[in-house]
């Protein structure tokens, strides 16, 4: 959701809103990811840009393109934003929120024994082949940005979360959080037969401050705490919610069912005080399930969750 868009849902707008010191520190302005120039007039006196997320749509009927609703839109609107922070006098470093996505999906992933790294790079190819359109979006998007700030001679530099895990501010759940819920309230027999990475959303947070505090960070950064399969997330959330009519049934083949493990040790190095674990991330995201009353599911949430289970689940889809 752009901001325009949040100019008009009260709900997420007055989130915003309520946040300790919003009153005298946060100042709320259009603007449009898609629209050349949008974010030259806020961008007037800032010296620091985080750029977390970029418009990634499905598909809304048969026959349409993808890579025109959702990776065009993510390139345009990272290639917009870039270019507001090099017509500014005053942006000295951009932070841009990237994906696990953009780092792990290759033809020879099976043949890749060492943990992927910050030089690892999803193959667009592959993406294109396996329909992976989200983690082709992330990529395309990456390297252009790269291109963009070198040829521009822009402070870039880039944090790759995994899976996001966590707590929520929001009324209704970000899309990680929100397929977490989905899969709490036993709407469906199959799992995903996927291994991917996990992070809690504090270490996120933590880590894109980090990267813009330290003069000395540079380039991409792997924001990881753990890969488990998806029978390891279940098997976790059966042990504090033991009532729950999980999935028990595991989808079969996947094209992401390969064994890998991702270093988060250039994160780490630079400050990174560790990582929550997977039960801390859970515990956290379940809790405020309860807390605010989503557990069961009213029926206005449930009318916003559409999960299509042919497809993959992606780290870090915003």
């Amino acid at each position: 959701m752009d901001l325009m868009q949040c100019l008009e849902d009260k709900k997420r707008l007055n989130v915003l809103l309520n946040f300790p010191g919003a009153e005298e520190r946060l100042t709320i302005m259009r603007a449009d990811l898609m629209e050349e120039g949008s974010f030259d007039e806020a961008l007037k006196g800032v010296q620091g840009v985080f750029h977390c997320a970029c418009p990634v749509l499905p598909p809304n009927e048969s026959g349409t393109d993808p890579e025109l609703t959702m990776v065009d839109p993510s390139v345009k609107g990272t290639l917009n934003v870039l270019g507001a922070c090099v017509r500014s006098s005053t942006v000295e470093r951009v932070v841009m929120t990237s994906s696990c996505s953009a780092v792990r999906y290759d033809y020879n992933r099976s043949d890749h024994d060492e943990p992927l790294d910050e030089t690892c790079w999803s193959n667009p190819d592959y993406c294109r082949d396996q329909q992976m359109w989200y983690a082709l979006a992330k990529t395309l998007a990456e390297k252009e940005a790269w291109k963009f700030a070198k040829e521009h001679n822009l402070d870039l530099v880039v944090v790759n979360p995994s899976y996001v895990i966590g707590r929520f501010p929001t009324p209704v759940p970000s899309s990680t959080v929100l397929y977490i819920l989905y899969l709490v309230q036993g709407r469906t027999e199959i799992y995903p037969n996927q291994i991917i990475g996990f992070v809690h959303i504090d270490d996120v947070v933590s880590a894109h401050i980090l990267v813009y505090e330290k003069s000395e960070a540079c380039g991409r950064y792997i924001c990881s705490s753990l890969t488990a399969h998806w029978r390891e997330i279940l098997s976790a959330i059966r042990k504090k919610f033991p009532h729950l009519l999980l999935p028990s049934r595991c989808k079969e083949g996947n094209a992401e069912l390969i064994p890998h493990t991702m270093t988060s040790n250039k994160i780490t190095q630079l400050g990174l005080k560790g990582f929550k674990s997977l039960d801390q991330m859970l515990n956290d995201a379940l809790d405020d399930f309860a807390e605010k009353g989503l557990l069961p599911l009213d029926h206005e949430i449930m009318a916003n969750l559409v999960v299509d289970d042919s497809q993959s689940i992606n780290e870090n889809p915003h």
